[in-house]
Formats: structure tokens, sequence, C-alpha cells
């Protein structure tokens, strides 16, 4: 039996199909109630996209999806009980940018290793980060705001919603790429720092796209891109960053993750049954709605797009020199 690993599948071509015979074990999946983890409490927006997913898929194939909420350490409690699951097809989670390529490079402990601890099953969706600054600063485009912080270096705070997380990491990673030095300002959360951007009190932060979309017609911030390679629906005619950075792109992206070991036939139709919820008119209009650009794809794209990711990540982390303990 193959057990699906992250970098193991990686290194396969992006794009192709594994086939094999399914094992005995997938002939009468799934005939009991399927546990998916979130790591992260109720009512958030990872939860929600969760309760989407289970949702859609009882409501298409009766199946018994039960979401159970594990929040914690910046989501690494609730993977850490998914890497101590049986490998049985009955306990899946949603793995995030966050928890799958920041976390392990970001905690001094962390209780499961991705590269040996998961299989890859779907790229679920992505939710981009958007460029706001306080309209206090005037900045018109991404350009004018570089130009500032080349001339002011270390003057303009840039906002996050706590040290490590995916708007810190990118406001880490922009600093970076435009070779300016930002003052980095962390917050217990993501609407404090939404507040202070409001009020002045910050200048910059990446917001995840359904605060941006909430907070777009404004007069007390200014939208400067979104940080994906495309166009966002949700948001018309707001510029790419990588038309000034080149190659720039972050996203928040989940998928969902199996313990290693997991029968190959059960991912497989885990799978298939998820693109194919993906795909409804109701998963669409949902994940839209909420901000979501949607994924999906084989197991190989998922697990390519969280080792890339992960080599990304923990570069930047690396030069930031930042840890949690």
């Amino acid at each position: 039996m193959k057990m699906h690993k992250f970098f193991a599948i990686a290194a396969l071509s992006v794009g192709s199909v594994l086939v094999a015979p399914f094992a005995a074990a997938a002939d009468s999946y799934p005939n009991q109630p399927i546990k998916l983890i979130v790591p992260f409490p109720p009512g958030g927006g990872t939860d929600t996209i969760a309760r989407f997913l289970a949702n859609e898929l009882s409501e298409s194939y009766s199946w018994n999806v039960v979401v159970e909420n594990r929040p914690g350490a910046g989501g690494t409690i609730g993977l850490g009980m998914l890497a101590r699951s049986s490998p049985d097809g009955y306990t899946m989670a949603v793995g995030q940018t966050s928890n799958l390529s920041i976390n392990p490079y970001l905690y001094k402990d962390i209780s499961y290793k991705v590269q040996d601890d998961f299989a890859p099953v779907v790229s679920l969706e992505a939710q981009p980060m958007v460029l706001l600054t306080s309209a206090k600063r005037n900045f018109r485009s991404v350009a004018d705001l570089i130009a500032y912080a080349k001339d002011n270096p270390g003057t303009l705070a840039v906002g996050n919603a706590g040290t490590g997380t995916v708007g810190d990491i990118t406001g880490r990673y922009f600093a970076q790429e435009a070779d300016i030095d930002l003052l980095h300002v962390p917050y217990k959360g993501a609407a404090p720092a939404m507040n202070d951007l409001l009020g002045g009190q910050i200048d910059i932060i990446f917001a995840a796209t359904p605060a941006a979309m909430a907070q777009r017609n404004s007069d007390k911030i200014n939208v400067l891109a979104v940080t994906t390679l495309e166009p966002v629906p949700q948001l018309p005619g707001v510029p790419l960053l990588t038309e000034t950075l080149p190659g720039f792109e972050a996203a928040s992206k989940s998928g969902i993750v199996v313990p290693a070991g997991t029968p190959e036939g059960i991912i497989d139709i885990l799978n298939e049954r998820i693109n194919e919820a993906l795909s409804s008119a109701n998963m669409i209009e949902k994940l839209q709605g909420a901000g979501s650009v949607i994924m999906g794809g084989t197991v190989e794209k998922f697990a390519q797009e969280v080792v890339e990711d992960s080599s990304k990540w923990s570069a930047i982390i690396k030069a930031a020199d930042i840890r949690i303990d």
C-alpha cells in the first residue's frame, strides 16, 4: 500500500494522476461518520469553509461529516490531533498556510512533522492578501508607498494579526522584495489591527480578502493592491502587486489533509468527491461570497503548493529571525 506524503508526492509532476486499484478498505467507504478537524475556533473563516464543505458532502453524497473545532497555538493543536489519529480515512483536517507552511518553521516546539505525519488530499481555496493603507498617508499606488518608505526608512508602521500570521509574514515578504524598512506592529487579532488602520494609528496592513471587501468603500483607507498573479473577481479594478514587484504572490490557502498511511484508494475517493463539491454552483457561490478563490485539483497539485509555500515562507521567517517559544 502506498503512503501519500507531501515531499514524495511533490516530486511527481504537477497535474499527474496516480492510477492504482482501490484498496479493499475503500470498497465500502465511507460507512461511518467522518470527523473533520478545524484547528481554529467556531465562527471564523476556516470554520465557515469547513462547514460549507461538510454540508455539501452530506447533501450530495449522504456522507456524515462532523466538524470538530480544536483551536490553539496557531492551528498546531488541531493538526497535532490529526497526526495521532488512525489512518483509516475517518479523520481529516483543514490544513492551512499557517499550520502547514509557516508554523513548523516558526514554533520552537511543534507536535507534528508535515512531511512525515500527513498525506495531502486536495486544495480547497485561497484567500489572497490585500494591501490596505491609511487614507491619512494618501498613497495612491504601491510605487508611491515604496518611494516614501525608501525616503523615510522605518517610519511606516505595518500592522498584523499577530507575529507569524500570514499577514505578518506577507508584510515581511513585501519589505524584503521592495527593499524597504518597515516597522512591524503585531496585534492580538485582525480586528484591532484593522481598527487602528481605520483610525490612522498604523499606516499599512495586509488583510485577507473578506476584510478588504468589507472596508473597500471606506474613506479611511486606500486599497492599493491584491497579492495574486491574476485579478480577483471580488475586488474588481484592484491592481495586482506583481505589477510593481514581479512574481509577488501571497495568500492564506487551505486544503484537506489526512494522517500519513491512509489508504490510497480512500484518498482518491476523497479527492474526487471534494473536487466535485467545489465545482457545484452552491459551493462556488458560498466560497466566492466568503472572499475565497476556489482551488481544487489533484493530490499532486496540493502537495506541490505546500512544498513551494514552505520553501518561500521558511526563508522569510529565517531572514526575519522570528521564533515563537
